[in-house]
């Protein structure tokens, strides 16, 4: 990857590399049939570490660095409008826009067009959604609540011990919840904050992880090295529904924060914010607007034990 390539010059590789029907997505085929993955990046136009890793990768593919073993995989830039931006979005967060996307925001007509992708495209066996976050450098691997094909794929191909499994009420309209109405195995995975220089190697890594679990890749797939067989995982309870002028109250908030049942945590023109059990923060952003549809959520903490894996 260029060290010092604009927004502009990335939004301009994947207009001349674009080579279907949806704007700003690659598509690369081997010549052997095989299962079909779908990448995407900057689904929020503040996050570049998923945008800059397919990049890099298609530009490793270009190059004959590296070549699929069979199938055919998908980089998909999510919001180029608001990645040119440098915004969350436009009109509206793009993931909560694929229950019933609106035609007259940006973001729902790109998340239409986006499912209008996925429905002509039978075949796709899953799909990786990258992102990073506000506060914190935290790496989170997120995936619907008792969605076992994406918790299975979640082990398989990630060693980040902090997973969040959200109720779809709780994040409606997410793409990968539209992923798996279409029998597609979703994950997200948050590779650490916007700024930070690993994001874009976390992705890489995960990027290739997924390939290669699908065989898309020759070579053998490699198994997460975790160094803790427990993972650390919130169950949605509820979002943080934010008001006009919403505000955390609490110094340093991030992924974990717990607050005990009643605990006043955040404040906005239209009241108070507190607990309505005990439980943590998770997800929290930085910067809030009114029309966010959440501000983070509220979640209880599970440990799940993983079965040490054979040699």
């Amino acid at each position: 990857m260029k060290a010092k390539e604009s927004r502009e010059e990335i939004l301009e590789y994947f207009k001349k590399h674009g080579n279907c029907d949806l704007p700003y997505c690659i598509e690369v085929a081997a010549d052997t049939e095989g299962e079909h993955v779908v990448v995407v990046g900057g689904t929020h136009g503040n996050e570049p570490a998923g945008v800059r890793a397919m990049v890099a990768f298609h530009r490793r593919l270009k190059d004959g660095e590296i070549k699929l073993n069979s199938g055919k995989v998908s980089l998909l830039m999510g919001n180029p409008q608001a990645y040119r931006k440098n915004r969350r979005y436009v009109d509206r967060d793009l993931n909560r826009s694929f229950g019933d996307p609106d035609d007259a925001a940006l973001e729902g007509r790109r998340a239409g067009e986006i499912k209008n992708y996925l429905d002509r495209n039978t075949d796709i066996a899953a799909l990786l959604d990258l992102h990073s976050v506000s506060i914190g450098d935290f790496k989170i691997c997120v995936y619907e609540k008792d969605n076992a094909p994406s918790l299975d794929l979640t082990l398989s191909i990630s060693d980040i011990p902090l997973h969040f499994a959200y109720h779809p009420e709780h994040m409606p309209g997410a793409l990968i919840t539209a992923a798996g109405r279409r029998q597609i195995c979703g994950l997200i995975v948050e590779c650490g904050n916007h700024l930070s220089k690993q994001g874009v190697d976390t992705a890489l890594v995960h990027m290739q992880a997924i390939l290669g679990r699908y065989h898309l890749f020759n070579t053998a797939v490699r198994r997460p090295q975790r160094k803790t067989l427990t993972i650390e995982q919130y169950e949605s309870i509820g979002a943080i529904k934010p008001g006009p002028n919403f505000n955390f109250l609490i110094t340093d908030v991030e992924t974990g924060t717990k607050l005990a049942k009643g605990q006043l945590f955040g404040r906005d023109d239209s009241g108070d914010h507190r607990a309505p059990q005990d439980c943590y923060i998770v997800a929290p952003s930085r910067v809030v607007k009114s029309t966010d549809y959440d501000a983070g959520f509220l979640g209880r903490l599970k440990l799940l034990k993983i079965k040490k894996q054979k040699v």
